[in-house]
């Protein structure tokens, strides 16, 4: 397995892992709808939906780009990476908030 790949790998599962704190966080969101009823946790409910889609999307994105003959290279992993990286974050910084 080249390196590049491994890259396209690490993508691939930082964002198996942000889907699974934004289920939670959507969890979190849908219990406070159900008791608060107000237009803001619809928001929430709305904004973790939408990256929820845009994660499960990329999912599908890396495996194809990490399965494909063209060779997509380091210079294009590596920022996805460390986009990867800090969405992740905010998204368990926004978790622990929004769990407390």
């Amino acid at each position: 397995m080249s390196v590049h790949t491994s890259f396209w790998i690490a993508n691939m599962i930082l964002s198996v892992v942000s889907v699974i704190v934004l289920s939670g966080l959507l969890l979190v969101y849908a219990k406070n709808f159900r008791s608060i009823k107000s237009t803001f946790s619809v928001g929430l409910v709305l904004f973790g939906v939408l990256f929820l889609i845009q994660n499960i999307a990329f999912v599908g994105l890396y495996m194809a780009i990490a399965t494909s003959e063209k060779n997509y290279g380091l210079d294009m992993a590596m920022p996805m990476l460390a986009l990867n990286v800090t969405q992740l974050v905010g998204f368990g910084v926004l978790f622990r908030i929004s769990w407390q």
